[in-house]
């Protein structure tokens, strides 16, 4: 009975009605699998070009403008003088006849708070750099007329030069100011 059913159903896989619906399958199935792939690849030209346009567009137009820098907070002026005291009076010694230089200085900024806070932060390091070059100077320099000025206008100098790479190429110190010079 077994062989009997196994020879029909072998009979009507193979007949020709069977045969023939079997490749029409297989037909239909290559062409649904022949659109799904030719969809997507339709799809990835169409992003490509998209793509492409976009960004000859982008070559067209150019650069974008820069963004605007949001308006401070009312009442607080950016551009108002900041002091900074670099701390207490400052001792070096200059080179030779067992001389002294005593000087008080503070740091004016006309950057806004973010600079003023910079500032502050930095103010040993800051402080450490004025003794290094207060060290630098001779009697001659520590006792001409100008030397207020003079010693203003070399620590602007060091000290804009020291947090130049850390403010983006911005000077932050605009003015140094000697409180106090006693020379001994």
């Amino acid at each position: 009975m077994v062989k009997r059913i196994l020879s029909a159903v072998i009979a009507a896989l193979t007949s020709p009605f069977s045969l023939a619906f079997y490749a029409m399958l297989l037909v239909a199935i290559g062409l649904g699998v022949g659109w799904f792939v030719a969809l997507r690849m339709d799809q990835a030209e169409q992003r490509r070009k998209a793509a492409e346009r976009a960004a000859l567009e982008a070559a067209l137009r150019g650069p974008e403008p820069p963004q605007r820098v949001p308006d401070p907070p009312p009442g607080d002026n950016p551009f108002e003088p900041r002091y900074i005291s670099l701390g207490d009076e400052i001792l070096s010694n200059l080179p030779g006849r067992r001389r002294a230089l005593m000087t008080e200085i503070d740091l004016m900024t006309q950057r806004g708070p973010q600079a003023e806070d910079k500032l502050r932060m930095h103010r040993l390091r800051l402080r450490a750099l004025a003794i290094a070059v207060l060290s630098e100077l001779t009697v001659e320099d520590a006792t001409r007329p100008d030397a207020p000025q003079l010693i203003a206008e070399r620590l602007k100098r060091a000290l804009n030069d020291e947090l130049r790479p850390e403010s983006f190429g911005v000077n932050l110190v605009d003015q140094v100011l000697v409180k106090r010079l006693f020379v001994q």
